[in-house]
């Protein structure tokens, strides 16, 4: 399947080019030949391109037919002049000035504007001033040229009104395609096959009117067949451009139209100078009239106010691609500070206990281990674990809701007791535990009497409970480096004895004593007594 979804678009697109290698080889014999018949060479190519752009419109099915069948339209008196030109040439007799043949050109451009204007409005998307500023930048700049050229020395020539006329439409009529074929190529976003064939065929048509009708003007001789040429290439192109299944595809406004490129810059300065070197040379003898340098000054002015303008759509670009950047930018310091803010939830969420915030089983394993490993007899540290005494009764009489609002009041009354650098944490249940650096045995019993203490006072809760609570405390004193896990257990016995002596008191572990009967006590303790 994907084979002949690649090989489709090769086997609709040879007409295109057999018709171009057609119309070559007819240029080719009409250069080589010196019979009489090769001046109906290129009537045969101007009408063949009449079919050949209705049938590229009724195989492909462009978005928009309408300017198809425009070109098509003008392409058909184009080629009855070309004929009439022909035959003249033919018989060798001098082609009537003004004539028929003007005016079915000069139709023709007509026709050329109105498929050119058709095909401009079936572009999506939203045009903006900046691409037409260019392309009227580029007809003035030219338009320049064109007035120093071809239409300032025709009119010191010795035409009369009418053929002077027919003589100055046909420079006006190829700044009017210019224009359009400006705007075509410098707003247009999608280049396909088609597209670049018809803006082929323009260029090449107005560069052979312009070299035709300069060295008209100017009197410099060149052989006529390099115009004739010319047209005849920019023909064979506008049928490729029809033929070519790429003409069914819709083309698109070019974005951020604003945007100049530095190319595009030195082209459009150097034309908007254009004006002010012809003067300043003198070229074709410009200064001679003074009508001629006040139509080339009025050019230079428009083109000025045009370049500003573009400066201006430029600056204007430049100031919302800034601003924009300053949007993505807080953007993404706001998505930043969110991420680090998560982060920071995530971290807290995962080493906290949720019901009363203090510190869980993991973060007090990550305290005392780093606490238990710079230990030493001048640095001592305390591991203190509490069990709530009787908690078990408050929650089977007042339910677990309550209990979960004691175990706040207790989790709040125990950091009230302990100093800033001090671990409190919840191991699950009723369970807690202080971790306690810098103090030696003494100064921890002393704190574990204080947090026995701290206990006598009765917690009232939010629903009018007073409730009276007891714990019972089991601490270790470590001087030395210790693992956590031997640090826990020795508490824990000591929590067990406390617990068994009675409740509501502090037990120390001590070494000589418990050590050797610790793993034996654990062992008989089926549950902590409640």
């Amino acid at each position: 399947m994907r084979t002949v979804d690649v090989r489709l678009p090769s086997r609709r697109n040879a007409a295109a080019w057999a018709y171009v290698a057609a119309g070559t080889a007819m240029i080719v014999l009409y250069l080589f030949t010196s019979a009489t018949a090769r001046y109906m060479l290129p009537v045969m190519i101007s009408g063949s391109v009449v079919f050949a752009v209705l049938a590229g419109v009724a195989r492909n099915r462009p978005p928009s037919a309408l300017p198809w069948c425009l070109f098509a339209a003008a392409m058909a008196p184009f080629a009855s002049a070309d004929l009439i030109w022909g035959l003249y040439q033919a018989h060798d007799v001098e082609v009537p000035f003004p004539g028929v043949a003007d005016m079915l050109y000069l139709g023709t451009y007509v026709l050329f504007t109105a498929g050119l204007v058709t095909l401009a409005r079936q572009q999506s998307g939203r045009l903006h001033w900046a691409g037409l500023l260019d392309a009227g930048i580029v007809t003035l700049g030219f338009g320049t040229l064109t007035w120093a050229f071809i239409i300032a020395p025709y009119l010191r020539s010795e035409l009369s009104a009418w053929p002077l006329a027919v003589t100055i439409a046909y420079p006006v009529t190829d700044l009017v395609l210019l224009s359009m074929a400006a705007r075509l190529m410098l707003t247009t976003g999608t280049h396909t096959a088609s597209f670049l064939l018809c803006l082929g065929w323009l260029v090449i048509l107005l560069a052979a009117d312009g070299l035709y009708y300069g060295t008209l003007a100017t009197g410099t001789t060149i052989p006529e067949d390099v115009p004739e040429v010319g047209w005849m290439v920019s023909s064979l192109l506008l049928g490729a451009a029809a033929l070519h299944s790429s003409v069914a595809r819709p083309t698109r406004v070019a974005r951020d139209q604003e945007r100049l490129s530095r190319s595009r810059l030195t082209i459009l300065i150097a034309l908007t100078l254009m004006g002010p070197l012809i003067v300043l040379v003198n070229a074709a003898g410009i200064r001679d009239r003074p009508v001629n340098v006040t139509v080339i000054v009025g050019m230079m002015a428009s083109l000025s106010l045009l370049l500003v303008l573009r400066i201006a759509f430029l600056a204007r670009y430049a100031q919302g691609r800034a601003a924009e950047a300053r949007t993505q930018a807080q953007a993404l310091a706001d998505s930043l500070r969110e991420q680090e803010e998560l982060q920071k939830r995530l971290s807290y969420q995962a080493t906290h206990d949720p019901l009363t915030g203090l510190a869980n089983r993991a973060l007090l394993n990550e305290r005392l281990e780093a606490a238990l490993a710079r230990c030493s007899g001048t640095s001592a540290a305390g591991l203190l674990l509490l069990d709530l005494d009787g908690f078990k009764d408050v929650n089977d009489t007042l339910g677990h809701p309550v209990g979960d609002e004691l175990l706040v009041d207790v989790a709040q009354r125990l950091m009230s007791r302990v100093r800033e650098q001090d671990i409190v944490a919840r191991l699950g249940g009723d369970e807690f535990a202080l971790l306690v650096e810098g103090v030696d045995v003494i100064t921890l019993r002393d704190y574990a009497l204080r947090i026995l203490d701290s206990f006598t006072d009765p917690f009232t809760l939010a629903r009018g409970h007073t409730v009276r609570l007891s714990t019972s405390i089991g601490a270790r004193s470590v001087a030395e480096p210790t693992p956590p896990t031997e640090a826990l257990r020795d508490a824990d016995a000591a929590l067990y004895r406390a617990k068994t002596a009675g409740k509501n008191q502090v037990a120390f572990f001590e070494s000589a004593q418990e050590s050797a009967s610790t793993t034996a006590q654990l062992a008989r303790r089926t549950r902590r007594p409640p």
